[in-house]
């Protein structure tokens, strides 16, 4: 058994030979490694594998083995985040750790630490602590699946719960603006490029990865439409297919956000090589989501309104659509690229108040 370089492609491949129980010999060889480490840690993680868990593994190699087997099973977007994860929550802690001396107390204790501080010195949301939790898990479920640990320590934890939580979710009904409040808010908003952008969300419902992806191609300013195609994944950092069906739709735009839009193509169309698929929000290049909340952010500092978060801006434009009974469910759902069992879901706050104003009409009989 060695490792190799391919002259020919600059990568790596380890190649060998090894006897099964029955006493056959086999060859075996797999290429593609961009560093003669990952390349060894692959060769190493296989090799225990076929000797039917006999040895012990480190993370490191694990994850090399999990990536290996996953790349063509998973969308490339979701093994990127789980990537990222990796890179930034899992191998500085347990990267060189056999995986087999990590314990449930381990797990317990890393999953904390995450959630309390792994965000530049600040918390992460539950629902990315559970992330962090279930990944770790996913590896370690694998590694007992291919015989190279006998119990995975992630069964008897549970992921750190912030005992807030509970008052976040209900606090994320209000995660909203009715009319009144955001033209407050955008009656501060001097930058002329933030607050296209801020009308456009409040708008048209759009998510903010759809708004980074968003083509001068999409727009039909003349017939006021504009065409959902792709999404931007943070997590793959490149534009991608929606995830559903429903996600592919054309939206009718209102006169207001039309002449808007045509003033900003003017603008833009002066930069040099300009053409139609220059991000209409981005330029030549995407401009991240990431981008857009801080500047929402440090627009909202000195506002005397309710803080909401970027997405509130989707939330805002159900909600004000919802509000009217006079405009079927469908269509908002359609709008919106939700299924109706979806809006439901996510909207029921609005449904109720709708069931009190239809009773409230009925006592009037």
């Amino acid at each position: 058994m060695s490792v190799h370089k391919d002259e020919k492609t600059g990568k790596w491949y380890y190649t060998g030979k090894y006897r099964d129980l029955a006493g056959k010999r086999h060859d075996y060889k797999k290429r593609g490694f961009k560093t003669k480490k990952e390349a060894k840690a692959a060769e190493d993680a296989f090799l225990l594998k076929i000797k039917g868990g006999q040895g012990r593994i480190k993370m490191n190699a694990l994850i090399e083995l999990y990536h290996q087997e996953m790349k063509s099973a998973i969308k490339y977007s979701t093994l990127r985040m789980y990537e990222m994860i990796e890179r930034l929550h899992i191998i500085p802690f347990f990267g060189d750790r056999y995986i087999d001396t990590i314990k449930t107390v381990d797990i317990t204790k890393w999953n904390k630490e995450r959630a309390l501080t792994g965000n530049n010195g600040g918390p992460y949301s539950q629902e990315y602590t559970n992330n962090l939790y279930l990944h770790m898990s996913g590896l370690l479920t694998f590694a007992v699946n291919h015989k190279l640990l006998d119990d995975n320590p992630c069964k008897y934890a549970k992921p750190y719960k912030d005992p807030n939580e509970v008052k976040k979710e209900e606090n994320a009904v209000e995660n909203f603006w009715e009319v009144d409040e955001f033209n407050k808010f955008i009656a501060t908003v001097e930058n002329i490029d933030h607050k296209e952008t801020y009308d456009t969300l409040f708008l048209t419902g759009l998510r903010i990865g759809e708004l980074c992806a968003l083509r001068w191609c999409d727009l039909d300013l003349e017939h006021k439409k504009l065409s959902v195609r792709g999404s931007f994944s943070t997590a793959s950092r490149k534009v991608t297919s929606p995830k559903t069906k429903t996600s592919i739709r054309t939206i009718d735009l209102p006169n207001r956000l039309v002449e808007e839009l045509k003033q900003r193509y003017e603008r833009k169309k002066k930069l040099d090589g300009f053409n139609d698929l220059y991000y209409v929000f981005g330029d030549i290049a995407v401009t991240w989501p990431g981008t857009f909340r801080y500047r929402f952010n440090n627009d909202l500092k000195n506002v005397d309104v309710k803080h909401i978060t970027i997405h509130g801006f989707r939330h805002s434009h159900a909600s004000y659509l919802l509000s009217n009974p006079m405009i079927s469910e469908s269509l908002v759902a359609e709008r919106l690229g939700h299924s109706i069992d979806m809006l439901r879901s996510t909207y029921a706050h609005i449904y109720e108040k709708r069931r009190t104003a239809l009773v409230e009409y009925i006592e009037k009989l």
